[in-house]
């Protein structure tokens, strides 16, 4: 069975692989923001992440020996905490880790003293909303809307 393992953010870069994977699939079902997952790079991505405080940044990679197979990132700022970013490789997906993982990063944020936890999901990847949110607890509360340019 993989293991999860939390890492520091300075070893960020082993989950490149894994996040482009994830860029892709919501390129794929994206129907209206193609070109900003075309021009979305991992750097770019990770940049947001940079600054945070390490006591505020959770890094969780899944890994079976040398091989990463997914990851979780979390990030709290007072009171919310979210569920920035995670993937799994579709053979571990169904099997529960998703969820053991994110229970992971649930925990941490509470016992950081958040109250409000949310997980945002690409428009066009809802299928994950009822197979894995809601098994989870994470309801829709708001639905933004972001103008296209």
């Amino acid at each position: 069975m993989p293991e999860i393992v939390d890492i520091a953010f300075e070893s960020i870069g082993c989950i490149r692989n894994l996040w482009e994977k994830l860029n892709e699939l919501h390129y794929e079902d994206t129907v209206y923001f193609e070109d900003h997952y075309e021009s979305f790079g991992f750097e770019e991505r990770i940049a947001a992440w940079r600054d945070w405080d390490p006591g505020d940044l959770k890094i969780s990679i899944v890994k079976e020996g040398p091989r990463f197979l997914g990851y979780c990132v979390s990030t709290k700022a007072g009171i919310a905490g979210e569920i920035e970013s995670i993937y799994l490789e579709p053979e571990l997906q169904g099997i529960g880790l998703g969820k053991r993982l994110v229970g992971e990063h649930v925990a941490w944020l509470r016992a950081g003293g958040c109250k409000r936890i949310r997980a945002a999901v690409s428009y066009g990847h809802e299928g994950v909303v009822e197979e894995f949110y809601h098994r989870l607890g994470f309801y829709e509360r708001l639905i933004y809307f972001e103008l296209k340019e």
